[in-house]
C-alpha cells in the first residue's frame, strides 16, 4: 500500500455532480481538493460528438451497464440500465436534454421535510450553473454560468410534423419546456456549445484542471469510505491486489450517483445492519434507509417503420448523404452529427384534473437499431411514453462482501398499479399522435407493438412486458429529516460526520423531467452548503 496522500476534501465520482463540485470546491485556493473517478479521462472522440450516443449507450469501457433483477411485475424481465463510467459521467454519454422539472416538484421536496430545496430556493442554482443561448434575458434562466444550453443547429424536417399532430390533438405548441409552463410540445434545448456535447467535465473541470489544489485520479475505484468511529476519513482505492488510500481532513462527499453512492456506504458498512451482516459486511452504522427508496422513468414507446429516407436512419439510399454530413460536421460541427437524436418531444395530463404533467413523450425521428440503439438499419420513427413520478419503489443491495461485484438494482417496476395505469393512459396518447393523418407520407407499418394490440388489456400486458426506462435512476440516498431519509437537507449522511452525498441518490421523489440539470443544480447547491461548514 502506498502511503496515504490528504486532501481538504474527497469527492468520489467524477461524473455530473463531481466535476461541479471539485470545480467549486476548489474555487478556495486554501482548500485542496482530490476528485476521484473509476472511469478514464472524457479524451474518446464519441463522448463529443453528438449523434454518436448510439454508441455509447452501451460502450464497454465508458458505461457501466448495469442491469436490474428480473422483475416480478414485469414477466421476469431484466432492464438495462446504462451509467456513465468516464469523467463527466452520465453527462457525458448522455442524450443532453436540458430539462429541469416542474417547479412543484421542488415544494413537494421541501414540504416532505427539506426546507430549503423548495422551487424558489433552487431556481437560483439553476441559474447560476446556465449559460442559455436563447433565453439568457428571461428572469428563469442564466446567462454566465459554465454550463452551455441551446438548441441543435438544424432539427430533423419530421419534427414539425410531430408537433402539427400534437396541436391536432389540441396540445399547445411551446418553444421552452423550462420556461413558466412545462405542457406543450416542441423542441429540447440541450447542453451542448458550438456542435459539440457540453458535459460537466468540460463545462466545469476543464477550466479547473491547471488549479494546483486540485488533483484529478482517473480509473479510481474507491471501494469502501474509511472510517474513524463515527467520522469519514477518506476512500479506500482498488489498485489490483493492492489498496490506496486518500485521506480526508474536512468531508468526503460522495457523488457517484443514485447506484453507487448507496453501494459505496453499504460496502463502508453504513446501511440496513441486518442485511450487511448477512453478506458478511461489518456494520460500522446501522441505517437502513441507505439504497431504498429507488425510482426512475419507466417507458413504452411505439414505433413505425417508414418508406421516405427523411426520417434518420442507414440505407444504401442515403450512404451519399452521410459521407457529406460527415464533411459537415467536420468542418462546420453542425448538421445530423451534432443532433442529440432525441431532439423533440412534450408534457401532457391523461387526466383534466391532475395539477401538472404526468407523461413526458420523447420522439425519435429515426429508426432504432437492436439492443435499443437510437439510429440503426433502415428508416422509421418512435415516439415514447414516460411516466414522469412513478409510485412504485425499489432499492440497491449489495450482492456480496466484494465490494467490486455489481449491485443489485431491483426497482420493483409496476408494483403499485396506478403506475401501469398512468404509462397505458399515456401510451394511448401517443399512439393517437402517430395515427395522425400528418404522418401518412412517412409512415409505414407499425413495428412496435403492432396493429393487434388495439384493446385496453392488450396494450397493458405489452406495456408491462416490455417496458424499459429512460435512466433516469433517483432516490437511493433520500434526502428529508425523518427515519425514512438517509442525509439531512444539508446532505450530511445521518450519524456519520465528514460524510456527504450529493447526486441524484437524495432526491425524495423524481422530478418531471430529466435528470441531468437538477443534478448539476444540486451539486451547485451542495458545494455552497459544504463551504459554509
Amino acid at each position: 500500500m502506498s502511503d496515504t496522500q490528504t486532501f481538504d476534501y474527497v469527492i468520489v465520482g467524477g461524473g455530473s455532480a463531481g466535476c461541479v463540485l471539485a470545480a467549486r470546491l476548489s474555487e478556495d485556493a486554501d482548500k485542496t481538493v482530490c476528485l476521484i473517478e473509476a472511469g478514464p479521462r472524457d479524451r474518446n472522440p464519441f463522448v463529443h460528438i453528438p449523434a454518436t450516443i448510439f454508441t455509447l449507450m452501451r460502450h464497454k469501457k465508458l458505461n457501466w451497464r448495469f442491469m436490474t433483477a428480473p422483475q416480478e411485475k414485469m414477466g421476469g424481465a431484466a432492464v438495462y440500465i446504462p451509467r456513465g463510467k468516464v469523467l463527466g459521467g452520465s453527462s457525458s454519454i448522455n442524450g443532453m436534454v436540458y430539462i429541469r422539472g416542474h417547479r412543484t416538484d421542488y415544494d413537494d421536496w421541501a414540504s416532505m421535510g427539506s426546507p430549503g430545496w423548495d422551487w424558489d430556493s433552487v431556481l437560483p442554482y439553476f441559474k447560476k450553473a446556465e449559460r442559455n443561448e436563447q433565453f439568457g434575458d428571461d428572469p428563469l434562466h442564466g446567462d454566465s454560468g459554465p454550463l452551455n444550453v441551446t438548441f441543435i443547429d438544424r432539427p430533423s424536417a419530421l419534427h414539425e410534423t410531430f408537433v402539427e399532430a400534437a396541436e391536432q390533438l389540441q396540445h399547445r405548441r411551446t418553444d421552452n419546456f423550462n420556461g413558466a409552463e412545462q405542457d406543450g410540445f416542441g423542441i429540447h434545448q440541450v447542453t451542448q456549445k458550438g456542435g459539440r456535447r457540453w458535459s460537466t467535465a468540460v463545462a466545469y473541470l476543464n477550466p479547473a484542471r491547471s488549479r494546483p489544489n486540485l488533483h484529478i485520479v482517473t480509473e479510481g475505484r474507491v471501494t469502501r469510505v474509511l472510517l474513524d468511529g463515527r467520522r469519514a476519513t477518506g476512500g479506500e482505492i482498488a489498485d489490483g491486489a493492492a489498496r490506496r488510500v486518500i485521506g480526508a481532513r474536512r468531508q468526503v462527499i460522495l457523488a457517484a450517483g443514485a447506484i453507487a453512492s448507496p453501494h459505496l456506504l453499504m460496502h463502508s458498512g453504513i446501511g440496513d445492519g441486518a442485511a450487511l451482516s448477512a453478506e458478511g459486511v461489518t456494520v460500522n452504522h446501522d441505517l437502513p434507509a441507505v439504497g431504498k427508496n429507488l425510482q426512475d422513468h419507466v417507458a413504452t414507446r411505439v414505433e413505425y417503420d417508414s418508406p421516405s429516407t427523411v426520417p434518420y436512419g442507414i440505407s444504401l439510399r442515403t450512404l451519399p448523404r452521410h459521407a457529406m454530413q460527415a464533411a459537415e460536421y467536420l468542418l462546420f460541427r453542425r448538421g445530423f452529427w451534432s443532433s442529440n437524436l432525441v431532439e423533440g418531444g412534450g408534457f401532457i395530463r391523461t387526466l383534466p384534473d391532475l395539477p401538472r404533467p404526468d407523461i413526458q413523450v420523447v420522439f425519435v425521428p429515426g429508426k432504432r437499431g437492436q439492443n435499443g440503439r437510437l439510429i440503426g438499419w433502415g428508416h422509421g420513427f418512435s415516439t415514447s411514453a414516460v411516466l414522469l413520478r412513478p409510485e412504485s419503489r425499489g432499492e440497491i443491495r449489495i450482492a456480496s462482501a466484494d465490494p467490486l461485484a455489481a449491485p443489485v438494482i431491483d426497482p420493483q417496476f409496476f408494483t403499485d398499479d396506478r403506475d401501469l395505469a398512468a404509462l397505458v393512459r399515456g401510451y394511448q396518447e401517443i399512439r393517437r399522435l402517430m395515427d395522425s393523418p400528418v404522418f401518412e407520407k412517412f409512415r409505414g407499418p407499425e413495428l412496435m407493438p403492432g396493429k393487434d394490440f388495439d384493446s385496453d388489456e392488450a396494450l397493458a400486458n405489452w406495456v408491462r412486458d416490455t417496458a424499459g426506462t429512460i435512466f433516469h435512476p433517483v432516490g437511493t440516498c433520500r434526502m428529508g429529516n425523518g427515519a425514512d431519509a438517509v442525509v439531512d437537507p444539508h446532505l450530511r449522511v445521518r450519524g456519520i460526520d465528514g460524510l456527504r452525498v450529493a447526486d441524484a441518490s437524495i432526491m425524495p421523489t423524481l422530478i418531471g423531467g430529466n435528470t441531468n440539470a437538477p443534478v448539476i443544480m444540486i451539486a451547485e447547491k451542495a458545494a455552497d452548503l459544504i463551504k459554509a461548514g
